[in-house]
């Protein structure tokens, strides 16, 4: 079952990282506007789990709880990523994605405000 969650959780691992590149993608050069609802919203369900969840991932707690992993040790929950990068990683996007998210909304803002 562990494998599953591994697998699982670097698939969304990647789609988050696909999603935070699409809204720099439209942020920058305003392409991919359909996929704009997409790209903001699964780092946002991301964000909303990690803080219903205490700030640690889903993923994370299923893992240790699979392995019987002691509280606050961490346990192998995606295939590719060290401990000190997985354990970073929302400190390290959040602020990208915000930075991405609210120059997307800018253009969109200055869109209508243009074509109005």
């Amino acid at each position: 079952m562990i494998v599953l969650i591994q697998i699982a959780h670097s698939l969304i691992y990647v789609l988050a990282v696909l999603c935070i590149l699409g809204v720099w993608v439209f942020a920058l050069t305003g392409r991919a506007r359909k996929l704009l609802i997409v790209t903001l919203g699964v780092p946002i369900v991301i964000g909303l789990g990690l803080l219903l969840n205490d700030g640690e991932c889903v993923f994370q707690s299923w893992a240790r709880a699979l392995t019987d992993t002691p509280e606050g040790v961490w346990s192998r929950d995606l295939l590719f990523l060290p401990e000190a990068i997985a354990r970073n990683t929302p400190w390290i996007f959040t602020p990208v994605f915000l930075l991405g998210a609210v120059l997307a909304l800018h253009r969109i803002g200055r869109h209508n405000r243009l074509n109005a």
